[in-house]
């Protein structure tokens, strides 16, 4: 195990090291964060469904002509 976490220090020290503008180097960063976030969000389990909102309990509610309804 402890030979390899240095394998991968030790590539990470070469990928640095290599003759990358700095841009180039982040942009490759930046890649590996999105992969990692999306394939979580594609392996995560689903309990509850999927639903956008915060379900606080506020609704959109109006009449059958389009104004507020007042009582609530």
């Amino acid at each position: 195990m402890l030979e390899c976490f240095k394998n991968m220090a030790e590539s990470v020290k070469g990928f640095f090291k290599r003759d990358w503008t700095l841009s180039e180097k982040i942009l490759v960063v930046l890649c590996c964060v999105m992969f990692g976030v999306i394939k979580g969000f594609l392996m995560s389990p689903i309990k509850r469904g999927i639903s956008c909102g915060n379900n606080n309990g506020n609704s959109y509610v109006q009449t059958d002509d389009g104004c507020w309804n007042e009582a609530e």
